[in-house]
């Protein structure tokens, strides 16, 4: 059933249709009663013949249209028309976690950022509990995030009780999925898949565990073990507790308090990039949170503080020592970021390692050349916003092999000035690993330039990162991770990370030399 602007359904005037999904097709609609504009969810016809389903709906439709909490999205009306249910709720302009991730952190999202959306969601799903109703599908399609950098952000869920009978696959509980009996330890399950996901990029298989993604995350591995037992007993007894807990392991207050004049005090490097010599980082955006478990919780004070002067003078000499920070530090700078949805695409590419996929797909070939954008300007400090201009773009040639049970691709840095060349001296090449459907680079040790609290002028120990996933176009998209190991500066613990494109542009020069995968 397809609605087109201007058709009456159930007494609501269509205007547009929203979006489609497995369960159905939402309408942006106008209650000619209240004239406030509503979203109408047409579910599909299988699940409207559904009798099992039909059953359910029918029964939680008194609590789902009474139910309140600031972080649901309010549910008007629930019931049939024409032979098809529906559901009308309020609109809400914003975006889903999913899209909302997928944008700003092509990668993983900050821990910070999915904290408060686990926060929020949990008390919203143990409300509901609380009042009879499950959700059966929590995942990041189903979290609203409206008023975004306006200071009045909210977090919604969405769809309480439309979801698929046996859930989606990836968040969906086991006993979920072989129809079994549920509670709302099923929702618990599905929450903890979600924040798996936003935190990986990887669905979580059975005995997956964070650490594996993010090391600097491995802490919270017992309490995503807890909150996705097979056997629900095992879990938290609810999802408040699943939230708490991750948050207490990860050193996160979650702080609800948006006003434009609360900001951390808390000092951080703005990385060096040898052509800036003279020019101090820009203000975050927010303010970054300390370094994990490296000092006390920051102190809130009204206003902003500059961040530290940058040490920017012999900064390509110091990076030596890494090939992945001389590669990107001392690449030409771009004037303009590129569009990250507009690179070219890549001839011939095998299907995607999607990470929504628990099998990662059969590894792509890493041949040719490649420009790397260092999108600087999505840039994180500890998993807040902490943007950086210029953007930077080198340009690699890179071979790859594969035998049995492993992937090796090798790259070599380009010189920009003239790519038929490879740089001089350029360090040594750089190696990736693929492995859980992503190229990922052996790690880089490098002694950074950064501040003291005293001013005084310090070197940091930092070990480096690339990681690389195929996107749909061909283009690879992930991000370089730089995390400090000692303290010179304050720092320890400290995580960078930067979203990286890579795009193919060609064949790898004949006057180049890459050396072959071992």
């Amino acid at each position: 059933m397809a609605l087109v602007s201007g058709a009456t359904f159930a007494g609501y005037v269509v205007a547009r249709r929203l979006g489609t999904g497995p369960t159905g097709v939402v309408y942006l609609v106008q209650d000619p009663r209240s004239s406030r504009w509503q979203a109408l969810k047409v579910l599909s016809a299988a699940m409207s013949k559904d009798g099992e389903f039909r059953r359910r709906f029918r029964a939680e439709s008194p609590f789902a249209t009474s139910l309140y909490h600031p972080n649901i999205v309010g549910v008007r009306e629930r019931g049939e028309f024409e032979g098809r249910l529906y559901t009308v709720t309020d609109y809400v302009e914003g975006s889903d976690a999913a899209r909302l991730a997928a944008d700003r952190f092509p990668a993983v999202a900050p821990v910070g950022e999915v904290a408060e959306l686990v926060t929020a969601v949990a008390g919203a799903l143990d409300h509901a509990h609380d009042h009879g109703l499950l959700h059966r599908g929590v995942k990041p399609a189903n979290i609203l995030v409206t008023g975004r950098g306006e200071g009045e952000q909210r977090i919604l869920l969405t769809d309480f009780g439309v979801g698929r009978p046996l859930g989606t696959a990836g968040y969906a509980a086991p006993e979920q999925l072989t129809g079994a009996p549920i509670d709302g330890r099923a929702d618990q399950y599905a929450l903890a898949a979600t924040a798996f996901y936003l935190l990986s990029g990887a669905l979580p298989d059975p005995g997956a565990r964070l650490g594996d993604w993010r090391p600097e995350l491995a802490r919270l591995d017992g309490v995503f073990s807890r909150a996705l037992a097979e056997d629900p007993v095992q879990r938290f007894g609810s999802c408040r507790e699943f939230a708490e807990a991750a948050n207490q392991l990860a050193g996160i207050a979650v702080n609800t308090d948006r006003g434009p004049h609360a900001a951390p005090v808390v000092d951080y490097p703005a990385y060096a990039w040898p052509e800036s010599h003279g020019v101090s980082a820009p203000p975050p955006m927010g303010g970054p949170p300390p370094p994990m478990g490296a000092r006390p919780p920051v102190v809130v004070t009204p206003g902003r503080r500059r961040p530290r002067r940058v040490v920017v003078g012999a900064a390509a000499t110091v990076l030596a020592a890494g090939l992945l920070a001389v590669g990107f530090v001392v690449g030409r700078y771009a004037e303009t970021g590129t569009d990250i949805g507009a690179v070219p695409a890549r001839p011939a590419a095998s299907p995607r390692a999607t990470p929504a996929t628990p099998t990662p797909a059969p590894p792509t070939p890493l041949d040719g050349t490649y420009r790397l954008e260092v999108r600087r300007t999505k840039q994180t400090f500890n998993d807040r916003p902490h943007p950086q201009r210029p953007d930077a773009m080198t340009w690699w040639a890179f071979r790859s092999s594969c035998a049995p049970g492993r992937c090796t691709a090798v790259g070599a840095l380009l010189d920009e000035a003239d790519l038929t060349r490879a740089k001089s001296p350029g360090g040594g090449p750089i190696v990736l690993d693929y492995r859980d459907g992503r190229w990922v680079s052996r790690t880089e040790a490098t002694m950074f330039p950064c501040v003291g609290p005293d001013g005084a002028v310090a070197t940091q120990a930092t070990t480096q990162a690339l990681s690389l996933r195929l996107r749909d176009d061909g283009a690879l998209l992930g991000e370089l991770t730089v995390t400090v190991h000692s303290n010179e500066c304050q720092q320890l613990g400290a995580v960078l990370r930067t979203p990286v494109l890579a795009a193919r542009t060609g064949e790898v020069p004949a006057g180049v030399t890459v050396p072959l995968p071992r």
